[in-house]
């Protein structure tokens, strides 16, 4: 018989084993993986979490202790005003939600100016906590405002310049939280002080007179400027002396709180203080408003209606309770030709402009604004949360106002084309002046600008307050 002997089937079967056993590992490697990758993403997901309720803790206990600031009495007095304000701090305790806890405290550096530390831990499991720290640096700007400045530009970064112009501060100083640049041809005469935190630079080409000149680099008259605190007589007189910075004064757009803008034009309105009246170019009514607040677009919508040479006048009424005052939810853009008068305060949420342009659809020409102020204890002023720029079209006629120009950012006037005279202040973060046509004439009032910046003769809360009544955040860092 013969009989044949199958060898193959031994060695596929070692082959089927090796590859069931490749392919259960490469199943189980994906198997790990997979779960691995769903576990890492479940820890990001829940770190993210308590990351996220972390800050928001933090944050919590930073806008109640600038709460606190604002209305505690204890702590506003102890925080602007108390024996000891200098060096004041406090602290509290919060616990937002279960398994967490808040620990919030305030350490002066001065009256009126200090750090507020939040630091916030969420358990996580026995001896595991996650943690995250805010650190806000807060202060209010003083009560004088603007160290008797008619020019008063605030901002710790960037430069304020005056190019090619005529500037007559007739009284008061001039003060520049940074650096100011006087160059082209610029002639500047300042009846008090040129105070600035960095550096003051004339080109040989300007000059500059005034009492005195106090900056880093310049401390010509060392009995008038005063020397900061930490400086010896001889490094002032040699290395300059820079003035102690001062915050831009902040002014209350459109909070809740009754004393804000925007709430003083709403109650104006509702009690019938508002009046408006538009005058075409033959001086004929073409318009009556009983409003006070208006949409960006309303308000330009007045302003097309007087045409080319017309006039929009905002009127001031009061009925000894409240005061009309009138507000734009938007820009202001005047242009094509058109006159504002403004008898009390107009206040913008955005940028304004006044005849940065000629042209307005088919209507063109110069544009011109008045400011009346209607009298003690009555803001008057142009106001915007934005910029103010003043152009080349911004005047047919020489230009008075009295009142406060005041931006929280930058003021800008450019070519003004006839004299420019402002009773009251200029406030801003930034200043710019490049005029090669005409004159800008300030003169200070201390009484136009408070009740500028307060909406009325003395701050909420009563008289001879020496901070704004705004809490002002210097900067907001975070960590972990």
């Amino acid at each position: 018989m013969l009989v044949v002997e199958n060898k193959g089937l031994p060695a596929q079967a070692g082959v089927i084993v090796i590859i069931a056993t490749l392919a259960l590992a490469v199943i189980l490697l994906l198997g790990s993986y997979f779960l691995t990758f769903t576990l890492t993403e479940s820890r990001i997901a829940r770190s993210q979490e308590v990351a996220t309720k972390t800050y928001y803790l933090s944050e919590a206990g930073i806008n109640e202790a600038i709460w606190k600031l604002k209305n505690d009495p204890i702590w506003k007095n102890s925080f602007e005003e108390s024996p000891g304000c200098d060096s004041w701090g406090a602290s509290f305790s919060r616990s937002y939600e279960a398994d967490s806890a808040t620990e919030v405290s305030i350490q002066n550096n001065r009256c009126a100016e200090g750090e507020i530390i939040a630091t916030s831990t969420i358990a996580l499991g026995p001896g595991k906590t996650a943690q995250r720290v805010i650190r806000v640096g807060v202060l209010k700007a003083l009560g004088s405002l603007t160290v008797d400045s008619p020019v008063f530009a605030g901002a710790p970064s960037g430069e304020s310049t005056i190019q090619a112009s005529n500037l007559n501060v007739n009284s008061g100083n001039m003060f520049v939280n940074n650096a100011l640049k006087i160059q082209l041809w610029s002639n500047v005469n300042v009846d008090g002080k040129v105070l600035t935190v960095g550096n003051l630079l004339v080109s040989d080409s300007s000059s500059l007179d005034s009492e005195a000149e106090c900056s880093q680099n310049i401390c010509n008259t060392t009995s008038t400027c005063g020397c900061l605190d930490s400086q010896e007589f001889s490094e002032c007189t040699n290395n300059g002396c820079a003035h102690v910075p001062v915050e831009i004064t902040a002014i209350d757009f459109n909070s809740n709180d009754p004393a804000s803008y925007k709430n003083k034009a709403q109650a104006a309105q509702d009690q019938g203080q508002c009046s408006i009246l538009g005058k075409d170019f033959l001086d004929n009514p073409v318009l009556t408003s009983n409003q006070c607040i208006f949409s960006e677009n309303e308000f330009e919508d007045l302003l097309w209606q007087v045409g080319q040479n017309g006039k929009l006048i905002l009127e001031h009424m009061t009925n000894g309770s409240v005061v009309s005052t009138y507000y734009v939810e938007g820009k202001i853009d005047l242009a094509g030709g058109r006159a504002l008068e403004i008898n009390g305060a107009l206040i913008a949420e955005r940028t304004v402009n006044i005849g940065e342009k000629s042209k307005w659809g088919d209507d063109f020409g110069f544009n011109h604004i008045t400011i009346n102020d209607p009298g003690v204890g009555f803001p008057s002023g142009l106001i915007s949360q934005g910029k103010i720029n003043f152009g080349p079209y911004s005047s047919f006629q020489e230009t008075n106002i009295t009142g406060l120009i005041y931006a929280e950012d930058e003021i800008r006037m450019n070519s003004l084309p006839l004299a420019f005279n402002i009773t009251g202040g200029i406030i801003a973060r930034k200043f710019s002046l490049t005029s090669a046509w005409a004159p800008l004439n300030l003169y200070l009032d201390n009484d136009i600008i408070r009740e500028g910046v307060w909406g009325g003769s003395q701050p909420p809360g009563g008289e001879g307050l020496p901070y704004s009544q705004i809490v002002t955040i210097e900067h907001w860092e975070e960590s972990y």
